[in-house]
């Protein structure tokens, strides 16, 4: 693939910013409880602080989607950015609350904050990404996305590092001040890495010009409504949406509660930490590799399904699942560990092609690129979101009831249903005939066709 200087500098720098909001995310992980327990909380208290900033995110994802166009893209970056890392560093200084309410009541509150920050802060970002790589905007994204869960796996022990050697508040200055400085430079360059007309766009607010808004912005609000109702009837855009959200609880569930499961292994902490990249590390390069064979060679409709039934596989291994009989074995766990990476891999990047794709399909070839990229941009954010805050929150119960080996065979049921969805859907709807990019030199966001 071919980009410019400016193109590979913006993807870098999206990159970079994913990084940190990684780390933001999953930095507290292994020390977060032993703060909150000295200040008197019980898990059933603080355990839910660290899945809120999600739930933020799925309630603001898609506000940020639907108003992108009055807000302005820039804007929302600008906002979301500064608001990750505030609330990162201030995050920090909750060790000098001694009162236990007012420790959990401000990290509640904090982290809150954050999701909405990072509701804004993605929304914005996909945005930007739909309208300046329409040609390959499946693999850049697909970048971005490695960058940010390699952070999230490597955030708890680079959290516990700094922990050891800092006390509470290094980890969450450390991560707040590298999102600051990131971001920021990230805010002075990005008028100067896009086209002239998207930089305008930027920062006169949105997709249209000041003096448009002002004079059509009720039928903006009007026709933006539309568009959203229009996207939500798509079976495609829907069946795309709850596989993200899937896939991110997947993501969630793991990252929650393999550590009490390693331990049956004797492992020590560090042997423990070691065993995530088993995840993280095919996740990295396997999104990439997605991102480009769905740009270039298959079709999404094709990959969603293969990595659902990659990750119900997976799923044999990872405990590994009660009902097939097999001894529990480490080197059997990390290579159902590294199949799980690679088919929520293929499910996350195949997932957001689908949702992009079939949004354009709804609202036809006259629509905006902004107008669309916004709006199915704040809904995937909000799917992702949600994921995340389901895997940890309805996994507690559900361990502390069966067990990790008696959940996973839950998980690997809904894999099924969605492989099934993915089947039905693509055999009994329109979507059986496969779509093909039109290939143009236009300005205009790629078109699909359908196959006769």
């Amino acid at each position: 693939m071919e980009f410019g200087r400016k193109q590979w500098e913006l993807i870098i720098l999206f990159c970079a910013v994913y990084i940190t909001w990684g780390l933001t995310d999953s930095i507290q992980a292994p020390f977060y409880p032993i703060e909150a327990e000295s200040k008197g909380s019980t898990p059933s208290e603080y355990g839910a602080v660290f899945g809120i900033i999600h739930l933020a995110m799925f309630v603001c994802g898609p506000l940020f989607g639907k108003y992108m166009h009055k807000l302005g893209v820039y804007r929302v970056f600008i906002f979301g950015v500064l608001g990750t890392a505030v609330c990162g560093c201030a995050f920090g200084f909750l060790t000098y609350l001694d009162n236990t309410w007012a420790f959990l009541g401000c990290s509640y509150g904090l982290r809150l904050l954050e999701g909405v920050a990072e509701a804004g802060a993605w929304s914005s970002v996909l945005t930007i990404l739909s309208v300046e790589f329409q040609d390959h905007v499946t693999y850049v994204y697909s970048l971005t996305q490695a960058s940010f869960g390699f952070a999230e796996i490597l955030g708890p022990s680079v959290g516990g590092f700094l922990f050891e050697y800092g006390g509470f508040l290094l980890p969450f200055e450390f991560s707040g001040i590298l999102c600051f400085v990131v971001g920021f430079l990230i805010i002075c360059r990005l008028p100067y890495l896009l086209t002239k007309l998207e930089s305008e766009s930027l920062e006169t607010g949105g997709a249209v010009s000041v003096e448009k808004t002002k004079n059509v912005d009720n039928a903006d609000e009007s026709t933006m409504s539309e568009n959203y109702a229009q996207i939500l009837r798509s079976k495609m855009v829907i069946l795309s949406l709850l596989g993200t959200m899937f896939s991110a609880t997947v993501q969630g569930f793991l990252e929650s509660f393999l550590e009490e499961y390693l331990k049956i292994f004797g492992l020590s902490v560090t042997q423990i930490g070691l065993s995530f990249l088993c995840m993280s590390v095919p996740y990295m390069f396997a999104t990439p590799m997605w991102g480009w064979l769905v740009d270039k060679y298959i079709q999404p409709e094709i990959v969603n399904p293969i990595g659902h039934l990659t990750i119900a596989a997976s799923l044999l291994l990872i405990g590994p699942v009660d009902y097939i009989g097999l001894v529990p074995s480490y080197l059997i766990t990390t290579i159902g560990l590294g199949v799980v990476g690679v088919g929520t891999a293929a499910t996350i990047t195949s997932t957001f092609a689908l949702a992009q794709k079939h949004a354009l399909l709804v609202l036809g070839e006259g629509s905006s690129t902004e107008d669309y990229s916004s709006l199915i941009s704040g809904m995937w954010t909000s799917a992702f979101a949600l994921g995340n805050f389901i895997g940890p929150t309805a996994g507690g119960p559900l361990v502390d009831w069966l067990g990790f080996t008696g959940t996973t065979p839950i998980i690997q049921v809904w894999a099924i249903i969605m492989l099934i969805g993915d089947c039905l859907v693509l055999g009994f709807s329109d979507s059986k005939n496969l779509f093909v990019k039109k290939k143009n030199n236009s300005s205009k966001p790629e078109i699909y066709q359908q196959i006769d």
